[in-house]
């Protein structure tokens, strides 16, 4: 009798052993990615999600914004993210070169017309327009981060009592008798008009390189704290600084105009200003802020997340086939803010660099946003498989934006440890193998 007993005991241990390997590495279902699977592998794959994550959240470095044809000016207040300031700076070039400006003539008006593009961030209602000319020149050729700011002359040139202006994005625009694009027109400061009609110097109105000598362009942005971030084109033709004069040499005054303009070869770029204000993301200035419950990415030289794997190199063990390895990232779900479409993914290599990850170069790496989920998925099934072979060395994941230096998006997203009671709530990683 003891010794059936002794079976018996031996028997069920054995059995709660082999079902806790089940739980842990099973055959996989079809929600879970098995569909990628020929069904003569089925027989032989396992899938596990039981891989330890870390995450932390950081400041994205090195995030370039000059040559972009959208630029962004105004500002959002966030309760997660604090507050973020977007100013444009453009330079402008002649449209016509040596332009006869008669000696005797009175400005009617000077006007910067910023075409809208179709997005926008934020409730759109009316801003309170800066703009002031540069100090500083912009180089065409050199490379201008988020975070750069370029001196400017000390005076506003908004024509006074101009500054505040309703933001209208649907109504087309009636400049002259014709009706174009929408378009914030600023009414700018006569004494601006002259310095750009009669430089004490003509001649630098005869090249282009003489012209951005002289005036070297403006910043745009917006003082008060309403609540919205607007995207302009600024290759858009209509996007422009216009002179209205009067020429008073004749008899009859003559009506007339001249255009600045911004094309392609101008030099410009978008500026990002962050201020972290509320926890946990106020501690983030002094260093990672642990991604172990929530994890953040923010366009514009904002926040980026950094995921480690440690032990990935477990799947090493035993001559396995990686045949589908993805990283499921659900999110929280606000209206008021607007998500990225697309996340990426990057790996860091020896020398520090951050790479493409082979699932991106074969684009089948997803990373889209599914709003009926509320989730990112990767592909990185080349990646982990290219770990398991050593063409790629293990490090970190990092994860960051599209359209980082020209949109006011974010992120706040599930870590590994966000809800221990539905472990599909946080990010995981899925692999099936074969052995």
């Amino acid at each position: 009798m003891k010794i059936k007993k002794g079976i018996f005991f031996i028997l069920l241990i054995t059995s709660l052993i082999g079902l806790f390997f089940l739980e842990a590495c099973q055959k996989p279902e079809a929600t879970d990615g098995a569909e990628f699977l020929p069904d003569e592998d089925m027989l032989n794959a396992f899938q596990t999600d039981t891989f330890q994550l870390a995450v932390k959240t950081t400041f994205e470095e090195d995030v370039t914004t000059d040559e972009l044809s959208l630029s962004l000016v105004g500002y959002q207040s966030d309760p997660v993210f604090g507050e973020t300031f977007c100013k444009a700076y453009t330079q402008f070039r002649l449209s016509a070169l040596t332009p006869e400006f008669p000696s005797n003539m009175e400005i009617d008006s000077v006007v910067l017309a910023l075409a809208y593009n179709s997005a926008y961030y934020g409730t759109p209602g009316q801003q309170y327009f800066s703009i002031h000319t540069l100090a500083e020149a912009l180089i065409k050729d050199s490379t201008y981060l988020a975070s750069r700011e370029v001196a400017v002359n000390s005076d506003d040139i908004v024509l006074d009592g101009h500054q505040l202006i309703k933001i209208d994005t649907k109504n087309p625009a009636v400049v002259g008798g014709d009706t174009t694009v929408p378009q914030l027109r600023i009414p700018l400061d006569i004494a601006f008009g002259e310095m750009l009609t009669h430089p004490a110097d003509a001649s630098v109105l005869d090249t282009q390189d003489s012209f951005l000598e002289y005036f070297k362009g403006l910043s745009i942005e917006s003082r008060g704290r309403y609540d919205a971030v607007m995207r302009y084109d600024l290759i858009d033709p209509t996007t422009k600084i216009t002179i209205y004069y009067r020429d008073l040499s004749g008899t009859l005054p003559d009506t007339m105009l001249y255009d600045f303009v911004v094309n392609t070869d101008c030099a410009r770029y978008n500026g990002f200003k962050h201020r972290y204000t509320t926890a946990p993301l106020s501690a983030v200035v002094n260093g990672p802020v642990d991604g172990s419950e929530a994890f953040y990415v923010q366009s514009g030289g904002g926040l980026k997340s950094i995921i480690s794997l440690p032990t990935i190199m477990d799947l090493k063990k035993g001559n396995r086939v990686i045949n589908r390895a993805e990283l499921i990232i659900p999110v929280e779900d606000d209206p008021s803010f607007t998500k990225f479409d697309v996340l990426y993914l990057r790996y860091e290599n020896e020398d520090g660099d951050l790479k493409v990850l082979p699932d991106e170069t074969a684009q089948t790496i997803g990373g889209l946003y599914n709003s009926t989920t509320k989730k990112y998925r990767f592909n990185i099934t080349r990646y982990v498989q290219s770990l398991m072979t050593d063409e790629i060395a293990p490090s970190s994941l990092h994860l960051i934006g599209g359209t980082t230096g020209v949109s006011v998006k974010r992120i706040v997203a599930h870590g590994p440890e966000y809800n221990s009671a539905n472990p599909s709530e946080n990010m995981r990683l899925i692999v099936t193998f074969a052995e």
